[in-house]
């Protein structure tokens, strides 16, 4: 009822302006921030060089393979040899002619690592890891980008609802400053009770400025979230949202299946084991394969050109590195630690999120509660405000009562729209921690 009467206010409002709001729905405006985040970008891109670094870990299996080819052309100018003849002991001149040598090469190579201390599988092993960790990260990027838009959301409801709530108080404070001033002129009003409605009604006004104010830094932050222009009108209805769960043992369960951080954690412990037991194959041999052809002829090429000048090499070599300076033990160390680190953070992850999921569970139970008590005072402030003024009407109350009920209807009112939306942030801040803040319903 309450949503309605918004959404009708705002559109009669922006139809006399000329232009009426666009009405934006919760998941609506998650859908737009997320089409539009550059963090969302930033996090496919890495799960795509995640995805090409698995691929080239894979490619340790398959053969490297090269091809070489060459052309040389010298030339040998024209040169005179002068000998000395032994017999008659005169000089004799020998002049070489002019040449040219072409030469033509072709080669290939190939070799294929059979074993290498299980280097290779746990490269693999590790490229599979990154991608899947890239893959939590977009979805915890995604449920981030997700609960900020919806923050931002509920920040306009409550923009609005506040501007709604001080536009009737001012409306309110009229009517009564209206009908204080008739009753003065008739005599049954002192001018000291005047002059406060006065006052009240110059409240008012000042509460709707800067309840607009709010209201357009509202729209111009979900706009800027959502991508659309910053001057754009924008309306929203009550949040309705309801919790995943208000059980701390089912929250948990949830959260560990599905929680992007926890499970990442997880991951990097896998990532840590793979690089450790890499970080070993330095102590064991490599063994591989190696061929190569080789092919080289002068120009004019024969007619046979390639059955001669040939020649290729096969074989099978066997390496093992007895002492590298410590250089193994020194990376076996340096993966130990990382996969000390890594067990360690999986265990302080796993604790704060219980942590954050305990403190989440008690602000959604205070905001349940909160939304209850508030909703009852509003109930109450609204009974008390129309008794007022009708005792006011029958000229039985004073306008001091009617302004004080009108003060604590305006009161109750911004309470249950904070209470409101303290509920709807506790849910949102829930499903963030379960994992679950990233879809739309």
């Amino acid at each position: 009822m309450l949503k309605n009467r918004l959404i009708f206010a705002l559109l009669c409002v922006a139809t006399l302006a000329g232009a009426a709001p666009r009405v934006l729905q919760a998941d609506e405006a998650v859908e737009l921030a997320l089409a539009v985040d550059r963090r969302l970008d930033e996090a496919h891109a890495t799960l795509d060089y995640a995805e090409a670094a698995r691929l080239a870990a894979w490619g340790s299996y398959l053969p490297l393979v090269g091809v070489t080819g060459g052309y040389s052309r010298n030339w040998s100018g024209p040169s005179t040899m002068t000998f000395t003849d032994p017999l008659s002991g005169g000089e004799i001149d020998f002049r070489m002619p002019e040449e040219v040598d072409n030469r033509l090469s072709l080669g290939a190579q190939a070799s294929l690592y059979l074993y290498r201390g299980g280097e290779n599988y746990e490269g693999i092993t590790a490229a599979r890891s990154s991608v899947r960790s890239a893959e939590l990260q977009l979805q915890s990027i995604t449920s981030q980008v997700a609960f900020e838009t919806r923050a931002a959301w509920v920040e306009l409801y409550r923009a609005q609802a506040g501007l709604n709530s001080v536009q009737r108080s001012l409306d309110s404070a009229r009517e009564q400053l209206r009908l204080s001033e008739a009753m003065e002129k008739l005599g049954s009003l002192s001018p000291s009770d005047a002059l406060k409605a006065q006052s009240a009604v110059d409240n008012a006004e000042l509460a709707v400025i800067q309840a607009e104010n709010s209201l357009a830094s509202a729209r111009a932050n979900l706009a800027f979230l959502c991508g659309l222009p910053l001057d754009e009108e924008l309306a929203v209805g009550d949040p309705e949202v309801e919790p995943l769960t208000t059980e701390l043992d089912e929250a948990l369960e949830l959260a560990r299946g599905s929680s992007p951080e926890l499970r990442a954690a997880g991951l990097l412990i896998e990532e840590t084991e793979a690089h450790h037991r890499a970080a070993l194959s330095g102590y064991l041999p490599q063994l591989y394969l190696q061929g190569s052809y080789n092919w080289q002829e002068e120009t004019p090429l024969p007619d046979d050109a390639l059955d001669e000048n040939y020649n290729f090499t096969v074989g099978a070599y066997l390496s093992w590195s007895l002492f590298d300076g410590f250089a193994s033990e020194a990376r076996r160390a340096q993966t130990n630690l990382s996969r000390l680190q890594a067990r360690l953070g999986e265990r302080d992850t796993d604790r704060r999120l219980e942590l954050n999921l305990r403190l989440a569970l008690n602000d959604l139970e205070a905001a349940r509660r909160s939304v209850e008590a508030a909703r009852a005072s509003h109930e109450r402030a609204v009974e008390d405000l129309e008794l007022a003024q009708r005792k006011l009407e029958l000229g039985s109350g004073t306008v001091l009562a009617a302004l004080e009920a009108e003060a604590n209807l305006s009161g109750a009112e911004r309470a249950l729209t904070d209470a409101r939306a303290g509920y709807a942030l506790a849910c949102y801040q829930l499903e963030l921690l379960i994992g679950e803040g990233g879809g739309i319903e």
